[in-house]
């Protein structure tokens, strides 16, 4: 029978704990890994999500822009035709028509509307665009960069030339008399600087449907580019432009407008009013 020294139970005891210890440690740290790697795990599937996000909102502006110029180019495809035939008919012999049919005539020859789009979506692009550079999305970049370089300058350039025109028209009915011509919307016809926008306005058609198919075309690359298909991109925006529906009814501008407040009403102010009097009278 072997009969242990208490030295050695000692030792046995001392070795039992730090065997103890080491395994706890080794099993926090692996808990611990397991736990830092699944965050960054879900940290990178959640910045992934974002910038799909982000990039989907960014396209989403882009083709919106583009569809709103495709309706300014088919209402402007009408206006086109009347301003052919307004120029090619003598100003005199319009004149003879009825006031009613020719001024409807010109105004829908004359009409634009203004280009704009929602910056938002801009913004976002130009705050994450460290992120898509660190990704390496060079391509996508310079590709969204240029979409809204050009966004800026087709609402620029378009609107500028809706307000010069906006500004002939109007000096020209601010002072009729000093423009031959029997009606407003003849006058109008008869000024060298409208007859000249009337003839540009099929180049104008023209620039704002190349503009528009460009952007869609280099739209498509950035889709291409960052792994989105374009039916993603449509079941994106028609979820975004989805109206959201609420039980409350929504406010109606009229129910806020009431009378005009008569002065007979105003009997807060009737201290005043007899204040005033004392000091008529008295100057009298």
């Amino acid at each position: 029978m072997k009969i242990e020294l208490p030295q050695s139970i000692e030792l046995k005891k001392h070795t039992g704990f730090w065997k103890q210890i080491g395994m706890i440690i080794i099993g926090t740290t692996i808990s611990l890994v397991l736990t830092i790697g699944a965050s960054m795990a879900l940290e990178l599937r959640e910045r992934a999500n974002d910038r799909k996000l982000s990039a989907l909102m960014v396209m989403g502006t882009i083709e919106d822009f583009a569809n709103g110029i495709d309706q300014i180019v088919e209402s402007q495809q009408r206006c086109d035709s009347l301003c052919t035939w307004l120029l090619n008919v003598p100003v005199d012999e319009l004149e003879l028509m009825p006031r009613e049919t020719l001024e409807e005539l010109v105004f829908d020859a004359v009409s634009n509307s203004f280009v704009s789009f929602d910056k938002a979506a801009e913004n976002i692009f130009s705050n994450n665009l460290e992120t898509w550079k660190n990704l390496g999305n060079f391509q996508f970049i310079n590709n969204v960069g240029d979409c809204f370089t050009r966004m800026h300058n087709i609402e620029e350039y378009w609107n500028n030339m809706v307000k010069e025109e906006e500004k002939v028209l109007d000096d020209i009915s601010g002072s009729p008399d000093q423009y031959p011509g029997k009606y407003t919307c003849t006058k109008w016809l008869r000024n060298p600087n409208v007859r000249q926008s009337m003839r540009m306005k099929h180049n104008w058609i023209c620039w704002l449907h190349y503009q528009a198919e460009s952007m869609r075309y280099t739209n498509k690359q950035n889709m291409s580019v960052i792994g989105i298909s374009e039916k993603e991109l449509k079941e994106f925006m028609a979820e975004y432009h989805k109206g959201i529906v609420i039980e409350e009814q929504a406010p109606v501008s009229d129910d806020f407008y009431t009378p005009t407040i008569k002065m007979e009403d105003l009997y807060t102010l009737d201290v005043y009013k007899k204040q005033l009097d004392s000091l008529k009278a008295h100057q009298e």
